[in-house]
């Protein structure tokens, strides 16, 4: 106010010098001073012990868990915490210091959005004309919230900001005692012998730095780079290889038989296809081609007459075989029809496949080849290499529990959704646009997969920002025909753990399940600050697996489903919520 009030003395001179001549004027003058210096004594005063009480409590946290803690190769792994969301501003995140920590876990994994790379580092509504704000919209970026996308420079920075999170430096310490002593920041998260309570993840399209991001990300080899350095992955690490995603496989309980657990991280951006033609043809040619103004779909014009060939970015393949070509009785007979078009053969996709301009389908070649075009006869979220390496590395565990980690839904809403409005009425759109829904062939082919894999699998997975419990349940359900009833089992879980903040966590009303996935009644979900947790009581007769959502303000369980790693089945009450 003082400052104030001097810039508004500046327009009289006068009456300024005549206000401080007034020896009145000048004790309340030096009152206000003594009384400021006093004021930022105390604010620094505070400030230097806040410092201080933050360093005590990370050198406590890592003293008492150092002590805590056996040799890496005598500790069997009970605890299993997940979790992805972190937050799109630099807002605290107690979830680590209040949730996560006094839970206990033995090892963590990050599902996705550990740091909102594409995000801007302003108050967009603050300050709408600011560069990381105020853009010109196309395929990849997308004013206001995501002109930054692809910037490596701006990734650095906000991953960096992440990891000098307070709270966030407090887990790290937990889990990493010591870690800083060794000059390590961030810790190696994979290395028992730096992280006792191992770290691991994978990206989503927020810290691949493009929302709903895929192979065509310019300067991703770099953007990987800087993820796997946030999340510790080692420097002699095959998953910093050029040309390839981040996708591999950690094994937790290693050297003791029977209670082994696989970890397959996914990589489902580096080589996932543009979203496929049928998903958003006629919402964007219905819906945004006439109303050109809306920024926010600029990336339609694209979709649909833009990409390398000028006819559009979409991924045209499940149009013309699954949903095209194998539609047509008499091709039930060629001996590619399995290749092309049965998700649940060990054959489908194996083979690069592509339909000419007779209708024909055989294996591709030449231009068909090098355009890329023709890598799998279906629009891919893993793409070819990654998901036949999946294919081998699933059926060749032996690991009881298998925790299959995606960043983007597997089981979504199959139904349609009405996503636009025109004159002529609603027009619906089959998926969100970035989960698994939107490429159904791929999506069938993981599940059949997943079916058949010796052990219990549970995938997890986040993105949406509220978390629940979901299950495809053996036999006859009411989502059997949206999955071409994959031949199940067992049941198979789906543990979606998503917002770790108050700014990622949203208060949803009742979030719909019209074919009942849940395993939990339909409005049964988690809102707000959540993360997951795996926990197996390995010392019964037959383990218990318990999949539980847990408070990110308290760390309590509020949803929980149960089974027996003999059976993968549900035990007796296998579900709570509080």
């Amino acid at each position: 106010m003082e400052l104030l009030r001097g810039e508004e003395n500046v327009s009289n001179p006068y009456r300024a010098l005549q206000g401080l001549n007034r020896p009145g004027r000048r004790r309340d003058r030096r009152r206000k001073l003594r009384w400021r210096f006093v004021f930022l004594m105390l604010v620094g005063t505070a400030s230097i012990v806040s410092t201080i009480l933050s360093i005590v409590a990370l050198m406590n946290t890592e003293e008492h868990t150092t002590n805590k803690l056996p040799a890496p190769e005598e500790r069997t792994v009970h605890r299993i915490a997940f979790g992805s969301s972190t937050a799109y501003d630099y807002s605290p995140q107690p979830v680590w210091s209040h949730g996560i920590i006094p839970s206990d876990p033995d090892a963590w994994i990050w599902l996705g959005d550990m740091a909102y790379m594409d995000g801007p580092r302003v108050n967009c509504e603050a300050m709408p004309a600011h560069k990381h704000c105020n853009c010109t919209s196309d395929w990849l970026h997308q004013a206001p919230n995501s002109c930054m996308a692809g910037d490596v420079d701006h990734a650095l920075s906000r991953v960096q900001a992440q990891l000098a999170n307070p709270d966030y430096a407090q887990f790290l310490a937990f889990m990493c005692p010591g870690h800083r002593a060794k000059g390590l920041h961030p810790p190696t998260g994979p290395d028992p012998k730096i992280c006792p309570r191992r770290i691991f993840g994978t990206y989503d399209d927020h810290d691949y730095s493009w929302e709903h991001g895929n192979k065509r990300l310019p300067h991703k080899d770099e953007i990987k780079q800087i993820f796997l350095d946030a999340v510790g992955e080692p420097t002699s690490s095959p998953r910093r290889n050029r040309g390839r995603g981040i996708e591999w496989k950690y094994t937790l309980n290693e050297f003791i038989k029977g209670k082994e657990v696989d970890i397959f991280l996914l990589d489902e951006r580096y080589n996932r296809d543009t979203l496929p033609c049928h998903v958003r043809k006629s919402f964007c040619r219905d819906v945004v081609l006439p109303n050109l103004d809306h920024q926010e779909y600029a990336w339609c014009l694209d979709f649909l007459q833009g990409g390398e060939l000028g006819t559009g970015s979409c991924c045209d393949k499940d149009d013309l075989i699954f949903y095209g070509w194998c539609l047509e009785a008499t091709n039930k007979k060629n001996p590619l029809y399995a290749e092309a078009c049965d998700p649940s053969s060990s054959r489908f996709g194996s083979r690069s496949l592509t339909v000419d301009a007779a209708g024909h389908l055989h294996e591709a070649s030449g231009s068909a080849v090098i355009d890329g075009r023709a890598e799998s006869p279906f629009c891919e979220v893993l793409g070819r290499e990654q998901r036949l390496w999946l294919q081998d590395t699933v059926s060749q565990s032996e690991a009881p529990l298998k925790l299959i980690v995606s960043s983007s839904v597997v089981l979504g809403n199959p139904k349609p959704q009405m996503c636009g409005r025109t004159s002529g009425g609603n027009v619906e759109c089959i998926c969100t646009g970035d989960d698994w829904e939107c490429y159904k062939p791929a999506q069938l082919q993981l599940l059949h997969l997943l079916s058949e894999a010796r052990g219990c699998v549970v995938v997890l997975t986040g993105d949406f920002h509220y978390s629940d419990i979901r299950v495809l349940r053996p036999d006859l359900q009411p989502y059997a025909p949206h999955y071409q009833s994959v031949n199940l089992n067992y049941p198979l879980f789906q543990v979606m753990a998503s917002g770790l903040t108050t700014s990622t966590g949203t208060n949803f009303s009742c979030e719909g399940d019209p074919v009942g996935l849940r395993d939990h009644p339909e409005c049964n979900f988690v809102r707000g600050p959540s993360f997951g947790m795996v926990e197996v009581e390995w010392d019964d007769a037959d383990p218990i697996v318990r999949l539980q959502i847990r408070d990110g303000n308290t760390g309590a369980v509020r949803l929980e489903s149960n089974f027996t790693l003999s059976t993968c089945g549900a035990v007796s009450g296998g579900y709570k919520e509080s």
